[in-house]
């Protein structure tokens, strides 16, 4: 068969009469080519449209017959599991589209009901190996494939080797990270948060808060000792360390925090600070009085928030002398501080500080 690598223009002007000008002979082949893109187009646009209608119309159809199907499963006593499943096992998931509905409804089930019946659904999913699809999409190269197989196995609780979930946790893809961090959690007996240990990238803001409420509604098991991770080389980690000892009331940690008021990090000194006022560690005062003079402006700042939270007028006046004339907002901050200590001086701390910002003006 003789391969066509160019059209002859030749052979298309041969049809326009030759006592044409060129100019109007051109155009008159530019109009055919660009009717010729445009039916091409516009037949591609309906042959998709078409493909999408039956695709979805297939979609509707699986999702019905598994509806019926689940529904006989779980409470029909007079339904024939072994045949029926067997059977629509040989019938109905054959395809990939078919199988990813069977684990979308599947998944779907299992969020609305508990118990015996969630078992049962579980036992299904391993029935008709969709957990085998899961593990093989784990291996797909399209980042959403990896996120839905990893969320599917962890709410079916599928164990998959561990040295295939640990490099997505450091996946270019938020969404892949944290279902990596989630199944994690999920299947953990003791040890929720031993992923930290294989993370490469900062936990950003919404990862910490994605964490956070799994451990709250999917871990089951004996609350970590977060001090584990307050000497992580990621400081994102230690912050989160550092915040989770205060929220959970880990008081027995209080002096693995104290060492961290000297961190290399500004921010993990901010949340050491922070978190030690949370546990209401008043013996920090004293501390944070003496190193006032030597933090950077945003750490002062909070060390001005613990002497309000824990501390005393008398605490506070021993900082005054530490502001520098040209710190305006830590004075503004101060003085704010002092007409909360003292209500019925209001007033005069006020005068007091428009006098000392005219000597500096």
């Amino acid at each position: 068969m003789a391969v066509i690598h160019s059209i002859d223009s030749n052979w298309l002007l041969g049809y326009i009469p030759d006592d044409l000008p060129f100019v109007i002979k051109t155009n008159i082949l530019m109009t055919i080519i660009f009717f010729g893109f445009a039916f091409f187009f516009v037949s591609f646009i309906i042959l998709l449209r078409l493909y999408k209608i039956f695709r979805n119309r297939k979609k509707e159809e699986q999702r019905l017959l598994l509806e019926n199907i689940l529904n006989s499963y779980l409470f029909d006593e007079d339904f024939d599991k072994e045949k029926e499943l067997q059977r629509f096992k040989d019938e109905y998931l054959n395809k990939a589209l078919e199988i990813k509905i069977a684990i979308k409804e599947i998944l779907l089930f299992h969020s609305n009901i508990k118990g015996e019946s969630a078992i049962q659904l579980r036992e299904l999913f391993l029935r008709w190996e969709l957990d085998k699809f899961c593990k093989k999409q784990l291996e797909n190269s399209a980042w959403y494939s990896k996120s839905r197989a990893l969320f599917s196995l962890s709410e079916m609780l599928i164990k998959v080797d561990l040295d295939i979930i640990k490099p997505l946790l450091n996946h270019k893809k938020d969404e892949v990270r944290q279902q990596a961090q989630l199944y994690f959690i999920k299947l953990a007996e003791n040890e929720p948060l031993a992923f930290l240990d294989h993370m490469d990238k900062p936990l950003t803001l919404w990862e910490e808060i994605f964490i956070e409420d799994a451990l709250k509604n999917e871990y089951h098991g004996p609350m970590p000792d977060y001090s584990n991770w307050l000497h992580s080389s990621q400081h994102s980690v230690v912050d989160f360390a550092i915040r989770m000892i205060a929220k959970f009331n880990q008081f027995e940690n209080i002096s693995e925090l104290l060492p961290l008021l000297e961190h290399s990090s500004e921010e993990v000194r901010r949340e050491t600070i922070r978190s030690l006022c949370a546990l209401e560690h008043f013996e920090i005062i004293d501390t944070l009085i003496s190193q006032f003079g030597e933090e950077t402006t945003l750490v002062k700042k909070t060390i001005l928030d613990a002497i309000e939270h824990l501390g005393s007028y008398n605490d506070l006046m021993m900082l005054k002398d530490k502001i520098q004339d040209d710190e305006w907002d830590l004075k503004i901050k101060y003085y704010g501080i002092a007409q909360r200590f003292l209500p019925e001086k209001k007033q005069s701390i006020y005068i007091q500080y428009e006098k000392e910002k005219a000597l500096l003006l």
